[in-house]
């Protein structure tokens, strides 16, 4: 397994210091769940076009997971930026990189799956990107040749049962989350990327043949009361940057 730590070990961004740090990125998440919300209130907070996409989910599974990801990324970059969640205006890039028009400060990225939305935060990053997955998922038997890279696949060979699916999953995650970051999305194939951990430090790092920045880059794997497996990836050119976590503890919560 790849070293990780527990979400709730973090540091808490509460809403008081949220903006107080200089070097902080910030994981809010909410843990949902789809029997004790009232989903209409959580829809009547996106935009009409959020809501339009909503609707047009075949599975309700997969409705609500979507609601949760845009209630949480409007309720919370509301705060960062002073304006009013209804009024932000969310676009998305070439690969669908969500973006604030009119705001070039502020790094953030979304990731809702299963019974938990993730949104990464920052004013001290160039770039995050985040991806969360539930720990119990198992991906097919042919996945291994289309996410890992050689030397990954031969590590992976050596495993059997449950620790291989948690190594196949862990190097998913963060790669998609690195993805997210650099704004290529899953127009790169997954198995050009090599996690890595270093000897010494034991952080992790993600090797590419992509154009651009490879310097300034750092990786976290995380783990949640939920049951889910988080991936974050940052770009800073701050040094002593620290993840902080927070949980939206209810639909209508306000700070």
């Amino acid at each position: 397994m790849l070293p990780y730590d527990r979400l709730t070990d973090l540091p808490e961004a509460s809403p008081a210091r949220t903006l107080g740090h200089p070097a902080a990125i910030d994981i809010w998440w909410w843990a949902f769940t789809e029997g004790q919300t009232d989903w209409g209130k959580v829809r009547s907070a996106l935009s009409q076009r959020e809501q339009e996409r909503a609707a047009a989910f075949r599975f309700d599974r997969d409705a609500t997971g979507f609601m949760a990801g845009r209630y949480l990324q409007r309720s919370i970059l509301s705060h960062y930026t002073g304006d009013a969640a209804e009024d932000l205006n969310i676009a998305a890039g070439e690969h669908g990189k969500p973006y604030l028009a009119g705001e070039t400060a502020l790094a953030f990225n979304l990731s809702n799956t299963n019974g938990l939305a993730v949104l990464a935060v920052s004013r001290a990053c160039t770039a995050v990107g985040v991806d969360a997955e539930m720990r119990s998922a198992t991906l097919e038997a042919g996945a291994a040749q289309l996410i890992c890279s050689t030397a990954e696949f031969a590590t992976l060979s050596m495993l059997q049962g449950a620790e291989r699916q948690a190594l196949l999953l862990a190097f998913w995650t963060l790669k998609e989350s690195f993805l997210k970051a650099t704004g290529h999305g899953l127009a790169v194939e997954p198995h050009r990327l090599t996690v890595r951990v270093d000897p010494v430090s034991r952080a992790i790092r993600v090797e590419h043949d992509l154009p651009g920045d490879r310097d300034n880059w750092c990786h976290r794997l995380l783990l949640s009361p939920s049951g889910h497996m988080i991936a974050v990836c940052a770009q800073s050119d701050r040094t002593g940057l620290v993840f902080r976590q927070q949980s939206l503890p209810d639909p209508i919560f306000r700070f």
